[in-house]
């Protein structure tokens, strides 16, 4: 399982990174993103293990009240269509870890 989270994290890291500026990240910029976007995917796992369905979650993780800082608002959308594209087994916490993991390690 493990896998399939990492070989579609890589792609998808890539992608969530066009939402950053152009300009090059910091190691304490990438950390900090990294983590808030592991939030992000962490929530709608959680959201969807709980029977929300993509668009009730993605209202959700939008709101002015679901805890995500708003510089990450751009990938939202993309990181819950990610999530809504796995597999159920996969809903657990590892598929954050995982998220994160292959984010810090991502090379433009």
């Amino acid at each position: 399982m493990m896998r399939a989270i990492v070989l579609s994290t890589l792609t998808l890291t890539g992608f969530a990174l066009g939402a950053t500026s152009a300009s090059a990240e910091t190691d304490a910029e990438r950390a900090a993103r990294c983590t808030g976007q592991a939030q992000i995917v962490s929530s709608a796992v959680a959201l969807r293990s709980g029977g929300a369905d993509q668009n009730g979650a993605l209202a959700r993780l939008e709101g002015s009240d679901s805890g995500i800082d708003p510089k990450y608002a751009p990938s939202i959308s993309v990181l819950v269509g990610w999530i809504y594209s796995l597999p159920a087994d996969q809903m657990t916490a590892e598929t954050a870890a995982a998220f994160e993991t292959q984010c810090l390690g991502y090379k433009p």
